[in-house]
């Protein structure tokens, strides 16, 4: 098994293993099913072999009626509507409950039991209040919109942990899997300036969480992947105090010192990948030196020679390497956060193998 380095922004470096990297292999010439290539050198006409430039043009001019296309599909049968389970003040949502009784909801949202990853009893999770009430996570979508590989990630944390989680969709309906209309969304949602990186959705998914008589309204986590990182913070700094801690899995961070202040004591897990364009060391360094300077409880991961949207999915997670590694770091910062013991940086603690 490969192995490689994960290590904090300021504590020691500890080893982990890591899934395989996916390859891409070349088709072997000659193959069954294969047209042979021609052989002669001998130039094509010109009307029948388009330039580049001309191949190119075409191919731009014709992203916009792709994306506009996708999004007609999308209007007509819309996808999120299929996955969620629940609707508030025009924000649907995923709900997932762990399938052990508990108290009464008045939400519904009861998702379908799955088994745990990695053996996690019900005195090792997140557990329910003396009162009977249990802490909720929020997961936020990446760039994609809410798509079904949230809602798998959401029934496994709530059967894991045993806590009420939430998926919400930040984007108002719309999702695709077609990049070019991924970007477009991105920039509308997150790119462009005074864009709301759907806080105003997050912030019903957690007022409609606090309304249910199962959750404990202040042991509630937000948590979001790419986007959803992004979005998460930026909640939490919108809404200081609203929530119990915050989770980022390579979003964008706070870029200025004064919106990391605004989170002040809520605590913050951020996890990220050395090879990851996006994030640069020195944007990294600067977020948690104005986290230290802020006093805001933190610790950030750093998964050597990982780049973006290493937790693909539900897979990924269980075939350990940074996917599990990181999805076991969120676990036990959700318990935590949820039993008040979460200390952050410089925390020295026992790092149990992902196998």
């Amino acid at each position: 098994m490969c192995r490689i380095q994960s290590r904090r922004l300021d504590g020691p470096v500890t080893r982990i293993p890591t899934a395989r990297s996916i390859c891409l292999h070349k088709p072997s010439r000659g193959g069954v099913g294969l047209p042979r290539q021609p052989t002669s050198t001998r130039a094509l006409p010109l009307q029948d072999a388009p330039t580049a430039a001309t191949a190119a043009a075409a191919a731009i001019l014709g992203l916009p009626a792709t994306v506009l296309l996708d999004e007609l599909l999308d209007t007509i049968s819309p996808r999120v509507n299929a996955i969620t389970n629940v609707e508030s003040n025009g924000v649907r949502m995923f709900v997932a409950r762990p399938s052990q009784p508990g108290p009464p909801s008045s939400g519904g949202g009861t998702a379908t039991p799955t088994a745990r990853l990695s053996g996690a009893s019900p005195a090792g999770s997140a557990s329910t209040s003396p009162a009977g009430r249990r802490p909720a996570v929020i997961l936020i979508h990446q760039i994609l919109g809410l798509q079904k590989r949230e809602t798998e990630l959401a029934q496994a944390l709530a059967e894991e942990e045993g806590a009420v989680v939430v998926a919400p969709d930040t984007f108002r309906g719309q999702s695709t899997l077609w990049p070019f209309r991924a970007i477009a969304l991105g920039f509308k949602y997150a790119l462009r300036t005074g864009a709301s990186w759907g806080v105003e959705s997050v912030h019903e998914a957690v007022t409609w969480l606090k309304s249910q008589p199962d959750v404990d309204p202040d042991r509630i986590v937000v948590a979001g992947f790419c986007y959803g990182g992004g979005s998460a913070v930026r909640y939490a700094a919108a809404h200081p105090g609203e929530v119990a801690g915050v989770a980022i899995f390579y979003g964008r961070p706070l870029l200025q010192a004064s919106e990391v202040a605004k989170l002040g004591s809520t605590p913050v897990l951020g996890m990220y990948g050395t090879r990851d364009s996006q994030f640069p060391p020195a944007m990294l360094e600067r977020f948690k030196a104005d986290l230290a300077a802020a006093g805001v409880p933190h610790r950030l991961e750093l998964f050597e020679g990982e780049g973006h949207a290493f937790l693909r999915d539900l897979a990924a997670v269980r075939q350990g390497g940074a996917a599990g590694r990181s999805w076991q770091l969120f676990r036990e910062f959700v318990r935590q956060v949820a039993r008040g013991q979460f200390q952050g940086s410089g925390a020295t603690r026992e790092r149990a193998d992902v196998q």
